[in-house]
């Protein structure tokens, strides 16, 4: 294959990072796919990969809709095509679990040949007028759901949360676990959880020996560092050590909803895993996931090559 040459000078390309955690226009991102696309070949990825919100059997603001999935995937096929000298392009989803009766095993998805799928909790159960509850809403949505359907009751919640999650990885074995202790996110507007208690480490525990077992990645999400001014990782340091000490691989992923978010936070996310102790991260390349050193500014992947590949 006839390669071709960035315009870039090899100094700002050489340590390229990559990013499949990406939302685009057909769900709640700000930008269509191929903006990206350009977007991350100006930075020098040599690979990036589409994630959008996979359509819901109920309304949402932010998830695709079912009849927007084939013209998805068929642009990102044509966009395969048309940069496939440039950039490795990746078609995935983020898949929600709600239940057995809704997860990445539904027929919808299944016909589609994804390159991989981020398995995600963002919702747990229902207010009593059956509407589906997200945890990942307005503050105010947030703590209504906590009042109305687990009565303030901080354990029933998180262990109903982390329940999903493993019920996600038991029935869906997903490719990608999402920001894995989103159910903290709304501990900065209102403390409600407290990280440290034994209930919680264990809570943790279970779901990451599951994790181990199935063999899934665990990807470190950026976008509470440079999105919600968040200290914080999703997930958090303590939870990476626990990660590290059982060999599960990781991912450094932003959760993109505007082009300029493609690499937003991955200095800090690369620089908190090497104090850790994490020697490689999982890349996507050549259609198959391997691991890659790091540092802090970027990818060291020898097999990277970015002016002339082979497949």
């Amino acid at each position: 294959m006839s390669g071709v040459v960035f315009s870039l000078p090899e100094s700002e390309y050489s340590m390229p990072w990559v990013n499949y955690h990406t939302h685009c226009h057909y769900c709640d991102g700000k930008a269509e796919l191929e903006a990206y696309l350009i977007k991350a070949i100006e930075k020098g990825f040599p690979a990036c990969g589409f994630s959008s919100h996979a359509p819901l059997p109920f309304a949402t603001t932010w998830n695709m809709k079912q009849e927007s999935l084939q013209d998805y995937v068929a642009e990102i096929s044509r966009l395969k095509e048309k940069y496939r000298d440039i950039i490795q392009v990746y078609l995935g989803l983020e898949v929600d679990y709600i239940d057995e009766s809704w997860s990445s095993r539904n027929a919808l998805f299944g016909k589609h040949s994804l390159d991989y799928y981020i398995g995600s909790i963002h919702f747990v159960d229902a207010f009593p007028d059956g509407t589906h509850w997200s945890i990942d809403g307005s503050p105010d949505l947030f703590f209504s759901g906590f009042e109305k359907i687990f009565k303030n009751n901080t354990q029933k919640l998180v262990k109903r949360y982390y329940q999903l999650i493993m019920e996600m990885i038991e029935n869906d074995h997903p490719t990608i676990i999402g920001h894995l202790d989103k159910i903290k996110m709304h501990n900065r507007h209102q403390f409600f959880l407290n990280e440290q208690e034994n209930w919680y480490h264990a809570c943790v525990e279970d779901a990451l020996d599951l994790i181990a077992y199935k063999e899934c990645i665990v990807e470190i999400n950026t976008r509470s560092i440079y999105r919600h001014n968040q200290d914080d990782l999703y997930p958090g340091e303590w939870i990476l050590k626990r990660i590290y000490s059982k060999n599960i691989p990781v991912i450094i992923n932003s959760d993109a909803h505007l082009t300029g978010e493609i690499d937003s936070g991955f200095t800090h996310a690369a620089a908190v895993l090497k104090r850790i102790g994490f020697k490689t991260i999982m890349v996507l390349w050549n259609n198959q996931w391997r691991e890659c050193a790091y540092s802090v500014t970027g990818i060291e992947e020898k097999a990277f090559s970015i002016n002339k590949w082979s497949r």
